[in-house]
């Protein structure tokens, strides 16, 4: 059994794993296909509601028959909604495409991080766990940062030419799937483990009476919610400071790249900030929209900076202080839980900016979003200093 070679090809599956070269064009590509940005906002509702619905599940799939599985199965859905993408002409067949494309997101959440963790555990090589995911997350944010520019070229070329590369590109990291080697799963009862609702109904349980779990997935609901909402402001912004949709590719190039490099320093940060680790990564989202709100013209754009800063941090944070107390044989399906909480709070968060959106400019919606987010901050404040004691956090 070659383990160490997992992590070798964690780092090339991370190179292609979400090269969907779609950021800088996905509102506009939609836009171009007749949707209001309203419906673009209700489709992400759908997409979050289909996370919800098949994140546990899909969770215990990874741990009962097995990570590779679930993570080469999530790039296969991944293919068949981007197809479906490219020939639906209709709100249905892309509701339709988002409910696939969520399938495949749940299939690969926690999966890969459990595979990559359990790896180091039987290596007995877990502290370096941060150091390494951090690493596999910048180079996820620094080809999506080349796939940018890319796919704003292409799509001045042909509309449909960044779907057709993301398809190419999900082959590639399907067949990267398929080299791990499979970790054995502490604790796990028989081929299967646990009977499949027992696995479910047990690693429920665990994340409600463990008050650290429980912790993070309030943490990440509240931020991953408003780091969704940020992100789909981010082309309407641009448009109403005057910035060429030729241009979008370069300034995701410099935002992808800043993800990459504070998703790589995560472990250095962690240190630095300590017990302020969580609350850093939600100032960073509030000065970004209280900036962005003030901001009427093109250099409002660089304000989205501090957002990717803790968008390259989030991953490797979450899972650190996730990983740590998770059992080996809970582990997809308990991080599955904390997806699932994120992509409630994200359901009911966007169709509310969407409306928003629709009647008030750009700069009053992130005045909004600062307000709201500087409330949430101060209640999960109090709350995380009651439940998450220093040596967690540190």
């Amino acid at each position: 059994m070659n383990l160490k070679r997992n992590i070798k090809l964690f780092y090339i599956y991370s190179m292609f794993d979400e090269l969907l070269i779609l950021g800088p064009i996905i509102v506009i590509y939609l836009f171009f296909k007749g949707l209001a940005f309203s419906e673009i906002m209700f489709l992400q509702s759908i997409s979050a509601i289909a996370i919800v619905v098949f994140e546990v599940p899909t969770g215990a799939i990874a741990d009962k028959i097995g990570r590779k599985f679930s993570i080469g199965l999530s790039k296969i859905m991944w293919i068949l909604s981007l197809i479906i993408y490219i020939t639906g002409n209709s709100f249905f067949h892309f509701m339709i495409a988002e409910i696939v494309f969520s399938l495949g997101i749940t299939l690969k959440s926690g999966a890969d991080s459990a595979l990559l963790y359990d790896t180091l555990k039987i290596l007995d090589r877990t502290e370096e766990f941060t150091e390494i995911q951090g690493k596999a997350r910048s180079y996820i944010y620094i080809t999506q940062a080349f796939g940018s520019i890319v796919a704003s070229f292409v799509y001045s070329i042909n509309e449909y030419l960044p779907m057709v590369f993301s398809i190419g590109f999900m082959a590639i990291a399907f067949v990267i799937v398929m080299l791990f080697t499979e970790p054995p799963i502490e604790d796990k009862k028989g081929k299967y483990g646990e009977k499949y609702f027992t696995q479910i109904k047990e690693s429920g349980k665990y994340v409600i009476h463990h008050p650290k779990i429980r912790s993070v997935a309030v943490f990440a609901m509240i931020f991953f919610a408003f780091m969704r909402a940020g992100f789909w402001f981010y082309q309407p912004y641009m448009e109403s400071v005057n910035i060429d949709v030729k241009y979008f590719g370069i300034f995701f190039f410099f935002f992808n790249m800043t993800a990459a490099y504070f998703s790589r320093n995560s472990s250095r940060i962690i240190s630095l900030t300590k017990s302020k680790t969580f609350m850093s990564m939600l100032g960073l989202l509030l000065v970004s929209f209280v900036l962005m709100g003030f901001t009427h013209m093109w250099l409002g754009a660089l304000f989205i900076l501090p957002q990717q800063m803790a968008r390259g941090m989030y991953a490797p944070i979450i899972n650190k202080y996730s990983n740590k107390h998770i059992p080996s044989n809970k582990r997809a399906t308990v991080l599955s839980f904390i997806s699932l909480a994120t992509s409630l709070s994200a359901a009911i968060m966007l169709p509310l900016i969407g409306l928003m959106k629709d009647r008030i400019d750009i700069f009053s919606s992130h005045n909004v979003l600062s307000i709201a987010l500087m409330i949430n901050s101060i209640v999960l404040y109090f709350y995380l200093k009651k439940n998450m004691n220093k040596g967690f956090i540190d």
